[in-house]
């Protein structure tokens, strides 16, 4: 029985590790490709080291691009985006899991109905009513139009009915309003949840690439995502400046990630956002 265990083990840590290695391969391959000369892309096939380290790439973006402006605008589209879902689904959710009012559960099942429909079939309706308000080639037109997210309001709904109702009861006897409750009892209990949650939808809103095609035109307004292209001339692409830029890319959501991990494990673990 033991050694079948240890066998079973075995098998489990080798198909791990082998998963690990398929899912790292693509970001080193990048990695090595920012640091190649250009003639060495694809010499020895896959071969992830450069025979020569040159930063050609790096000095390649930051002369000829205005790469710090994007990263700018990558990032205040990520961070307000996120923020304005997760404060708006704070309160929708608190609403659905408090609150007993007519329709509730119908209102409810219209959020989820959000969830099922493809983001690409809603964007030429978008798009014309961004045109209407005037917010075409603005990075208010980005972010507004997400603002509102029904998975996130299912997410802190799912955290919030974790919550014992009588502790939100028992702080209304003790005379806290409805923000009260909000802030001493449901707050501290979805704080795993909102940072896992707020992590997701920072790395979505990192990487969203059709929506602000569609709304920017400017390149000094562009995200880092359409930036990406624009080493990439009719039937070539400049592998090594659009990898360097791709490197650049994932820094910031690397240290959000390594700085947030321990919250984000614990509220896939503790707070309803598993499966």
């Amino acid at each position: 029985m033991k050694s079948k265990y240890a066998v079973w083990r075995v098998l489990n840590h080798v198909v791990l590790i082998s998963i690990i290695i398929a899912m790292l391969l693509p970001f080193l391959w990048m990695v090595s490709v920012s640091f190649k000369p250009a003639n060495e892309v694809f010499q020895g096939g896959m071969w992830f080291f450069p025979t020569t380290v040159v930063w050609d790439g790096y000095r390649q973006v930051f002369e000829q691009t205005p790469f710090f402006t994007w990263m700018y605008n990558s990032m205040f589209i990520a961070a307000v985006s996120t923020c304005g879902q997760v404060l708006i689904a704070f309160f929708a959710a608190y609403a659905f899991t408090r609150f007993t009012f007519p329709g509730r559960d119908l209102l409810f099942y219209f959020v989820l109905a959000t969830m099922i429909i493809p983001v690409q079939a809603l964007m030429i309706p978008t798009f014309i009513t961004v045109n209407l308000f005037g917010m075409i080639n603005t990075l208010a037109g980005v972010i507004i139009p997400y603002l509102a997210s029904g998975y996130a309001i299912f997410l802190l709904r799912q955290s919030f009915l974790g919550v014992p109702r009588e502790l939100a009861d028992a702080a209304a006897v003790d005379g806290c309003g409805e923000l009260g409750i909000l802030r001493h009892v449901y707050l501290p209990a979805a704080i795993p949840a909102i940072t896992a949650l707020s992590i997701i939808l920072f790395v979505n809103h990192w990487n969203e690439y059709y929506w602000p095609l569609l709304v920017l035109t400017d390149e000094q307004k562009l995200t880092l995502p359409i930036a990406l292209v624009r080493f990439q001339n009719e039937g070539f692409t400049e592998w090594v400046p659009t990898m360097a830029v791709a490197t650049l890319s994932t820094i910031p959501v690397l240290i959000l990630y390594l700085v947030s991990q321990k919250k984000f494990v614990e509220g896939f673990t503790n707070s309803g956002l598993k499966g």
